[in-house]
């Protein structure tokens, strides 16, 4: 089973009124649960060293999912190429811009633990 980047998240019950208003009168509901936001550290340049970064450019077609399908060998683990790069997601990468790609992923993983 793949480590997931909801491990160690609290869940919260959303009643908040203003988003009540934006988000769930279209939607025919009164309140939801969902996840804190996640808190992860980012290594300090010495841990970074312990890493193997894969240097890439961000291509205008190119898409995090796929990325971690082609190294990590599922796309599952598209967050972790977007927390290594201080990204939250893919429409935060600019064309052209270099971006690195940590191995191996049980480091990586190991150490988000």
């Amino acid at each position: 089973m793949p480590y997931s980047r909801y491990n160690n998240r609290k869940v919260f019950l959303n009643n908040n009124r203003n988003y009540k208003n934006v988000f769930f009168k279209d939607r025919g509901i009164e309140q939801t649960y969902q996840y804190d936001s996640p808190r992860f550290a980012y290594p300090s340049p010495e841990e970074l060293l312990k890493f193997t970064n894969v240097p890439r450019v961000w291509g205008a077609t190119d898409k995090l999912y796929n990325l971690a399908g082609e190294y990590y060998g599922s796309p599952n683990y598209w967050w972790v190429i977007a927390w290594y790069n201080q990204k939250g997601s893919a429409a935060e990468f600019d064309v052209g811009e270099v971006f690195y790609i940590p191995l191996p992923l049980e480091d990586v993983l190991g150490y988000l633990k």
